[in-house]
C-alpha cells in the first residue's frame, strides 16, 4: 500500500494516536509497524488528541505539518 494523493479524513477520538508516515500501513492512517518490517526508514508520528474532532491526516508523505495534511498533495 503506497502513498495516496489525498488525505485520510477521520472522526478522531481523544487519546494518544500513532499515525503512519511511510505510506505502507494496512491500517492507515494509523501505524501498524510496516515501516520496520519493510525498512522504510520513516518513523510514525505520535500525537495526543485532546477532544473528539474531524481531522485530515496526510497520506502523500510530503506535508510540512506531518501527521496533518497541509494541502501539499494538490501541488504534486
Amino acid at each position: 500500500m503506497a502513498y495516496e494523493n489525498n488525505p485520510n479524513y477521520i472522526d478522531e477520538t481523544p487519546g494518544i494516536k500513532t499515525y503512519c508516515t511511510c505510506g505502507e500501513s494496512s491500517k492507515k492512517p494509523y501505524c501498524d509497524g510496516s515501516h520496520g518490517k519493510l525498512g522504510t526508514e520513516k518513523l510514525p508520528k505520535e500525537f495526543v488528541v485532546t477532544e473528539a474532532k474531524k481531522m485530515a491526516i496526510c497520506d502523500c508523505g510530503q506535508s510540512s505539518k506531518l501527521p496533518f495534511c497541509d494541502g501539499t498533495h494538490t501541488k504534486l
